[in-house]
């Protein structure tokens, strides 16, 4: 294939993308570089009341996170620009004019009013709807008097009545519709805006798109699209639908189902290493048992060949295992920096003052058990906190009476302080050997040390967490927890 392959992502500006438009998006880029061709961004965006410069920076952002880049289009430029559909408009009315001139459009007055009767006339006959041509066949004295009234009108495209539309999906197969089917369809708004199925075929074949690869949910846009390509003289891009996503009981995906935009998942702390990976495999298959993947490993195995047909089950706890997998997979320092916001944004650290050592060793204890990062804030405050006030009831040992749990207390602290070196082993030593002078289970002694230090009952490892938190910051918090139990025993 080679350089020929040229793709294009072509999303609405309605900020950050749908994950279904991100898989879309990552299929195009994986068979771009895979195959040395030009990955191309467009942004469509005739629809002016859903279109904005922010919204667009949303989909810039989207597509930044999770690394892929663009070769052409919007801000990469290139010689097929401009890449943003509302500054093209002059190209499209060329093409409008070229259809109207051959009679393969025609100008349309029926009123929205007009048409929604028809709608429910034929919704009542069980009967799908199809414009009936009204304005086509008006006589020409009639198509001359609307004309010169300066009523609003659309223009459709003549869509052909005999035969079928045939086209070879690269995933489904052959495809095929009888062109009796097919509506005539509006191409440019009463407002003088081109619509999608227009304005894409244009596009598509100015930007020398090779093949176009974007959901199932557009298979019929493809038979509609066809026919204004042939008509415009344009030779057709290859095409590949690629299966819907789902809910796990198969409705569709939607907003009701949580998160389902990329920058969502971006808040709620997942890596895009690990969404990029989740994403690849909604509707692809390597052939193999492998699961993990980097992009660049996704850039050799992908194949449109290895795209289901069926739709692709979204299932979170997927996403949840992968992400689990990436940020075990970090360098502790990778994973700290990637924390940091989250952190700060908390209220947990101040980013710029924050001692980074004392920070990557306190987040070192807690990368086995983070699932996301936005789990950082709730499972390192403790680290930070100038106090952690634990409940006085939590330091009481199991089996064992609140004087008794005190006084073992007392003995820890006095233990802890005697200490030449602040380091594992001597602290499993010396608490290890208060719990068999106090003839206790290890247990029973080390969750009420851990209540005192941490505030929590669940904590990385105890020693190792003390050997972070330093001796200092142990046995003031050791002593305040005594203070606190001691005075809950007096009241």
């Amino acid at each position: 294939m080679g350089n020929s392959v040229r793709v294009r992502i072509a999303p609405s500006p309605t900020g950050n993308l749908h994950v279904g438009n991100a898989r879309t998006a990552l299929y195009n880029y994986l068979f771009a570089r895979q195959t040395g061709g030009t990955y191309i961004l467009r942004i469509d965006d005739t629809d002016a009341k859903r279109s904005s410069d922010e919204d667009i920076e949303g989909v810039l952002y989207s597509f930044r996170w999770m690394g892929l880049d663009w070769d052409e289009g919007y801000e990469a430029g290139g010689d097929c620009g401009p890449y943003r559909q509302s500054e093209r408009l002059s190209l499209y009315q060329a093409h409008v004019e070229e259809l109207l001139a051959n009679g393969h459009a025609y100008r349309c007055w029926c009123t929205p009013a007009e048409l929604d009767v028809l709608r429910k006339r034929a919704q009542q006959e069980r009967r799908p709807f199809r414009y009936p041509q009204t304005c086509l066949l008006l006589a020409a004295a009639e198509r001359a008097a609307r004309e010169r009234s300066g009523a609003p009108y659309v223009i459709r495209f003549l869509s052909p009545r005999e035969g079928t539309v045939d086209f070879l999906d690269l995933v489904r197969g052959n495809m095929r519709v009888d062109a009796a089917e097919l509506d005539d369809l509006v191409i440019v708004r009463a407002d003088g805006m081109p619509t999608y199925n227009f304005a894409s075929v244009i596009d598509d074949s100015q930007m020398r798109i090779s093949h176009v690869i974007r959901g199932a949910d557009h298979l019929y846009n493809t038979h509609r699209q066809i026919p204004i390509a042939f008509a415009l003289g344009f030779d057709l891009p290859a095409y590949a639908h690629l299966p819907l996503l789902t809910n796990p009981d198969r409705t569709k995906l939607g907003k009701r189902s949580g998160a389902v935009l990329v920058g969502d998942y971006a808040k709620q702390g997942y890596l895009p290493e690990a969404v990029v990976n989740f994403l690849a495999l909604l509707g692809w298959n390597p052939g193999d048992t492998q699961e993990v993947f980097s992009l660049e490993e996704l850039v050799a195995a992908f194949s449109l060949e290895r795209v289901n047909r069926a739709n692709a089950v979204f299932e979170l706890q997927k996403l949840v295992w992968l992400n689990g997998v990436y940020i075990r997979s970090l360098t502790v320092p990778d994973l700290t920096e990637r924390s940091v916001p989250f952190l700060a944004e908390a209220g947990v650290i101040a980013a710029e003052n924050v001692d980074r050592t004392y920070l990557q060793d306190a987040i070192g204890l807690e990368q086995e058990r983070l699932k996301n990062l936005a789990e950082a804030p709730s499972v390192l405050d403790f680290f930070f906190a100038d106090d952690v006030t634990p409940e006085p009831k939590l330091l009481v040992a199991k089996k064992q009476t609140p004087a008794d749990s005190l006084s073992a207390l007392q003995r820890v602290h006095e233990q802890l302080a005697l200490l030449a070196s602040w380091d594992h082993e001597p602290i499993e030593a010396c608490l290890r050997g208060l719990a068999a002078e106090l003839g206790w289970k290890a247990g029973q002694l080390f969750m009420p040390i851990r209540v005192a230090i941490t505030g929590k009952t669940a904590t990385p490892p105890l020693f190792e967490t003390m050997v972070v938190l330093g001796s200092e910051r142990t046995l003031t918090r050791l002593a305040a927890a005594i203070d606190a139990l001691a005075a809950d025993i007096a009241e």
